[in-house]
């Protein structure tokens, strides 16, 4: 309404002569700038406020319930949880993803909901391994159907450790006795590495936050082998991230694959030189091959890119 009111005053002062055409457009524009300001700032404060009180809420009923949850029966605990997800899940499609702040807010209330679900298996039977197995599948299921409903960092995030949670979990109920051995930890947490390294770069994920999960996960699933008898296993894993992010890297750099590259073969060269030779004539080489190794990795990209470049200009 203000801006009819506006564009018609700003006419009828054009037909009189008092205003040229060129001015009133300038003030038309200049007020629909200050306009869109001022609704960015209270979409911001809007979405400062769901999270705030969803915190407030969060906390209040940890208060209420702290005292007499154990007095609560399963199924009322069940139901309470269960109820709690349901009417997250559906406070998230009703904000909806118009906006960037609409888009973040729903995210983060399917993530809560999809932890309230878990947690309305898991206060059935906590101590059984298969109970808590199909609950962190349901809450990967619901927070798998939020991330492909918004795409949120933290969606992904969420997605990421449900993901580990529901390996771990459920190769502990396949394999009670193994499970503690580093090998098959180590095997589940590379192998969601690997998976979440193919999905960031086929554009599944966020590339940049999902090559740093990856890269990250990979590394760690490195270095839980590095304290047993198949250390040369690490060292393995160190060449083959830096290899495999080197190439990905001369494709389309992110600094997630370059900062996973330069750890994993600085930690792995130091580990294995320190392992074979110790001391700081360890050290020295292995800063050496590292160098050797960026060195001849930046010769190649700058080759790459020469190469490239007679394409581009031919194409534009």
């Amino acid at each position: 309404m203000a801006d009819k009111k506006l564009t018609e005053a700003l006419q009828n002062l054009v037909s009189r002569g008092e205003l040229s055409q060129e001015d009133a457009l300038k003030v038309e524009a200049e007020f629909r700038k200050a306009t869109e300001e001022d609704g960015s700032k209270r979409r911001v404060l809007s979405e400062v406020g769901g999270y705030l009180g969803g915190i407030f809420i969060l906390i209040s009923l940890l208060i209420l319930f702290s005292q007499s949850w154990r007095h609560i029966s399963r199924i009322a605990q069940f139901s309470l949880f269960l109820l709690a997800a349901i009417l997250l899940f559906v406070a998230a499609r009703v904000t909806g993803k118009t906006t960037n702040s609409r888009t973040r807010l729903a995210g983060l209330l399917g993530v809560v909901s999809s932890i309230c679900a878990t947690m309305a298996i898991i206060v059935v039977r906590s101590n059984s391994n298969e109970l808590v197995t199909l609950a962190l599948l349901v809450g990967w299921l619901v927070t798998y159907f939020a991330f492909i409903l918004y795409r949120t960092i933290l969606g992904e995030l969420s997605l990421a450790g449900f993901s580990i949670a529901f390996a771990f979990s459920g190769g502990n109920s396949l394999f009670p006795h193994m499970i503690n051995n580093s090998i098959i930890i180590s095997l589940i947490l590379g192998t969601i590495g690997a998976t979440w390294l193919y999905l960031a770069n086929n554009n599944f994920f966020n590339r940049a936050f999902g090559d740093a999960v990856a890269m990250a996960m990979l590394f760690v699933s490195g270095q839980m082998l590095y304290g047993g008898t198949v250390r040369f296993l690490t060292y393995l894993i160190c060449i083959a991230i830096a290899v495999v992010a080197s190439w990905l890297y001369s494709r389309s750099p992110e600094w997630p694959l370059l900062v996973g590259g330069i750890v994993a073969i600085t930690v792995g060269t130091g580990e294995f030189v320190g392992d074979t030779l110790g001391g700081s004539l360890g050290a020295a080489l292995g800063l050496l091959t590292s160098g050797i190794f960026f060195v001849i990795g930046s010769i190649y990209s700058l080759k790459r890119s020469k190469r490239d470049l007679p394409n581009v200009v031919e194409q534009i």
